[in-house]
């Protein structure tokens, strides 16, 4: 979001900006507070537990082609899409191998950038930078045993689709938010591949 500009009348007080070491901290607290809304009380999946360049690489391509648009919690919420999918065993169990799942066949992947025939340059340095420490903070999560269960919430979202598409497959899982212009779901299925004990949250 781009805060407005307003011009004072002459004369009138004006508010004295504040010192850059101010301003700095104020950002960074915010973006401190983002990634531990989405990730710092999540786990990681064991498989990425001590993650290869190449599989954080992966996750930041991933948040990158995907949401670099977005906030950060959007761009966080998209990367924690990726790693529930790793951990869920109906996906592979890899970073990459999510990510790139399906890849060669043409608009038939999991996400789209990776098989739409455009070619994808990391143009945008400042936000490329910005994402790969997401990505870091996202795979810094504490790595726990997986549950017999999953509950449907933002935090174990399987899916997600933007707001000017309208997929068949949204209609068979649990919708488990909205963040600028993705909705999330939850799919018991996916988890139900290793558990037999799901408690899905109501379906909106």
């Amino acid at each position: 979001m781009v805060a407005s500009e307003s011009t004072a009348p002459v004369g009138a007080a004006t508010e004295r900006p504040r010192a850059p070491s101010t301003a700095a901290a104020s950002t960074l607290r915010g973006i401190e507070a983002a990634a531990l809304e989405v990730a710092a009380e999540s786990t990681v999946p064991a498989a990425a537990a001590t993650p290869s360049d190449s599989e954080l690489a992966c996750l930041a391509e991933g948040i990158y082609f995907e949401a670099r648009g977005e906030s950060v919690r959007g761009q966080l919420a998209v990367g924690r899409v990726i790693l529930n999918r790793v951990e869920s065993g109906a996906y592979p169990d890899t970073i990459c191998g999510v990510v790139y799942q399906n890849d060669h066949r043409r608009n038939r992947c999991q996400f789209s950038f990776a098989c739409d025939g455009t070619t994808d340059a990391i143009t945008e340095y400042a936000v490329w930078e910005d994402i790969q420490g997401y990505a870091a903070w996202l795979l810094a999560g504490e790595t726990k045993p997986r549950p017999l269960f999953q509950v449907a919430s933002l935090e174990t979202s399987t899916h997600y689709h933007a707001d000017y598409v309208k997929p068949d497959w949204a209609k068979r899982m649990t919708q488990t938010g909205r963040i600028g212009r993705h909705y999330f779901y939850f799919d018991p299925r996916a988890y139900a591949v290793e558990s037999a004990w799901l408690l899905p949250g109501p379906r909106s």
